[in-house]
Order: structure tokens, then sequence, then C-alpha cells
């Protein structure tokens, strides 16, 4: 019984480090992109025209088609800049960043414990405004550009590391659980999405929220990305 506990032991830290490693990352990139748009907020004094914008947001992205049976389901974030053409049309070129969890079913066929996927994308947007002066701003968007998905294959492990203890004032060594990586699959192409979202100024700030929901078709290979992102964010 021993053996068995002290196996679930090291499942639960490992998952727990896990969990923390990702909400890290995701935080460090929606707090670093959330500081430069509300820079530019501040700069542009609140004024409602501007010739150029940017955007920072997040979201779930979930998987549709034959790749939902081999990823899981996961999160992104998107920062974007560019330009207002006009009242109605604006475009921006947009990276989005997406991570993903693998299969159970994939990680059998390799026959290895753990592994994660992400997907980047560099796009150029357009986008249609419907109602320019309102509060409520409905718009419809679409996007062409590059996407890259890779697929790691990974197994924890534990690492030694030589640390320093604030409390105890002193350094001693031990052990902390890091993935191994053991291989990796990639595959690029050319995609494009379409979507609607709609905008909502906040106060006088010069901020706008927003939410939108787009599909995305990338050409990554025999097995083809298909996702449908929904995202909320800033937009200045």
């Amino acid at each position: 019984m021993e053996p068995s506990r002290e196996k679930h032991g090291r499942k639960d830290r490992y998952m727990v480090a896990k969990f923390k490693w990702l909400f890290g990352h995701l935080s460090i990139h929606l707090v670093t992109s959330a500081v430069i748009v509300l820079s530019m907020a501040v700069c542009s004094h609140a004024q409602d025209e501007h010739r150029w914008t940017a955007n920072v947001g997040g979201g779930v992205s979930p998987l549709v088609g034959d790749i939902s049976k081999r990823l899981d389901n996961g999160w992104h974030i998107t920062v974007g800049g560019g330009l207002n053409v006009t009242r109605h049309l604006e475009t921006t070129l947009e990276y989005s960043y997406n991570g993903y969890g693998v299969g159970r079913k994939v990680l059998n066929e390799a026959q290895v414990p753990d592994g994660n996927s992400h997907l980047w994308s560099l796009t150029v947007n357009p986008k249609l405004r419907l109602n320019r002066r309102g509060n409520f701003n409905p718009y419809v968007v679409g996007g062409v550009g590059y996407y890259r998905r890779t697929v790691e294959f990974t197994r924890p492990v534990l690492v030694p590391v030589f640390i320093f203890d604030p409390f105890l004032g002193g350094f001693f060594n031990t052990f902390v659980q890091a993935d191994q990586k053991l291989g990796d699959i990639t595959r690029d192409g050319v995609g494009g999405s379409l979507g609607a979202g709609f905008e909502t100024k906040l106060s006088k700030t010069g901020l706008k929220f927003y939410t939108e929901a787009r599909y995305h078709y990338a050409d990554t290979g025999r097995i083809p990305t298909r996702m449908v992102p929904v995202t909320f964010g800033i937009r200045w």
C-alpha cells in the first residue's frame, strides 16, 4: 500500500505543478499585453477617433472535426494592432497562441505517458463595423495567414535544483518535477477565419470591451486544424 500512496502523491504533485506553470504562462502574456494596450489608451487622451488600433484578449479554443478526436480543447491569447482605414473598415495584424492537451488515444498510440500541444498564428484581419457611432457596435471579421501546430510528447521527471530558503537563511538541494521532452511533431500551413462579434465603449477611457467568435481552418497536414475560439478582450 505504501508504494501505491507514494505513486499517487507524485502524480498529484505533478498535476499541481503543471497547472501552476500553465496559469503563470498565460498570466504573463495577458498582463504584458494589457499594459501595452492601456498605455496606448492613456497616450490617446481618451480621443474617440484615432488612426491606429490595438487589442488584447483571450478565451477558450474548442476544436472541431477530426482534430478534436486527437487533441483536447484548450485556451488562447491574442494580441494585435492595425489601422482604422475608414469609419467602418479596420484591418489588423494579429498574433494568436493556442494551448491544447493531447488525447489519451494519441498518447497510447505513441506509447508515452503525457504530452501537450500548441498552435500559433500570424494573420491579417479585415473587420467591418456595422454601427460605428453607437455604444454597442456589432461587426464581422475575417482573416488569412500562417498557422503552425506542434504536438510534444513528454514524461514527468525529477530534476535536482539548488535553491535558497529565505526563512532558514541557507541553501539546500532538492528535487522538483519537470517535463522531459521525448519528441515532437510540427505541421504548418496557410489558413483563414471568419466570424462575428461586438464591442462596447468603456466610459470615456477610449477603451472598448469586445467579444467575438470565429471559425478557423488551417491546412496543417493530413489532419487540418479546425477550431472556433471565443475571445474576450480590450480594444483601443
